[in-house]
């Protein structure tokens, strides 16, 4: 018996959403504990930097001691953002996770709108806006953000893999999850011109930013954007679509710190977390096309 004919049996016999809490037996339990201890209003709270503190899941406080905290290019992109936040911002959280960013524009008297397809990941958000004050700032959307609105087919990793849902090739619909799918453009109409944008959604960038053409063009925001190089190419595509969308739009690409950051680069790079900043001659241009 072979074990790609054990592993398709598998897939056709047990559920997806089954197998995602047994991939990980260490991983299931360590969550089902926090939650555990949730339930009895156990909760963590961590500061970010010396101006941002937040009340946290239990299972939450890992996910950003790992990520905010430990991981270096990650702690940069949050750190970077922190110094953005002011009063009265509307972010729009692109690819939330568990609504960090979100909070922490809060924390600033800020606005957001916090979008990801994982139910997971809402639901986890949901159960920290009280604990942080945020309930009046923080609007949730349970999507992916695509250039088209309807829905897309996308692949749950449930607890193994912190709610994650993203885009695959090469599986069946058996393995894939329906969920609806929103541009920047529907979301700046339902919600209002953002001031921020974070972009995290694990390789469909482009798509993301197709959707948006006319608030990039009309608000100018600040983007926060993670490019998945590596995956993009693994699933067939070009990470330059991303970079060509960019530059139609007039943004240009810095570093965390505010240097330059040329194509080269970024390309180089398997993951890399930048800001892109649309240029004051692009701005400039449209200023006098409306006035025309």
């Amino acid at each position: 018996m072979s074990v790609a004919w054990l592993k398709n049996l598998t897939r056709r016999v047990v559920p997806r959403p089954v197998r995602n809490w047994l991939r990980s037996p260490s991983t299931s339990s360590r969550w089902i504990w926090d939650s555990i201890k949730f339930s009895f209003g156990v909760t963590k709270k961590l500061q970010f930097t010396p101006n941002l503190a937040l009340t946290l899941h239990p299972r939450v406080y890992q996910f950003a001691m790992q990520n905010q905290i430990n991981d270096p290019g990650q702690r940069a992109e949050f750190e970077s953002f922190v110094a953005h936040c002011h009063r009265g911002m509307l972010l729009f959280d692109l690819g939330a996770s568990y609504g960090l960013f979100s909070f922490a524009a809060a924390k600033f008297d800020g606005k957001a709108v916090a979008v990801d397809p994982s139910p997971i990941a809402i639901r986890m958000i949901t159960r920290q806006l009280d604990f942080n004050q945020a309930r009046e700032n923080i609007h949730l959307v349970e999507a992916a953000v695509s250039d088209a609105n309807g829905s897309l087919k996308m692949l749950s990793s449930g607890v193994f893999s912190a709610g994650y849902v993203r885009f695959v090739t090469g599986r069946s619909d058996r393995e894939l999850t329906s969920v609806g799918a929103i541009t920047i453009d529907k979301l700046a109409s339902d919600f209002g011109s953002p001031t921020h944008i974070k972009i995290d959604v694990e390789g469909y960038e482009a798509a993301a930013l197709r959707g948006g053409r006319e608030t990039f063009t009309r608000s100018s925001p600040l983007l926060f954007l993670e490019l998945h190089n590596e995956l993009v190419t693994a699933d067939g595509r070009n990470p330059n679509e991303a970079l060509d969308e960019l530059q139609s739009l007039g943004y240009e690409t810095l570093a965390l710190d505010g240097s330059s950051l040329d194509r080269s680069a970024i390309l180089r790079a398997s993951i890399i977390r930048i800001i892109a900043k649309r240029s004051a001659s692009a701005v400039g241009h449209d200023s006098r096309a409306h006035q025309d």
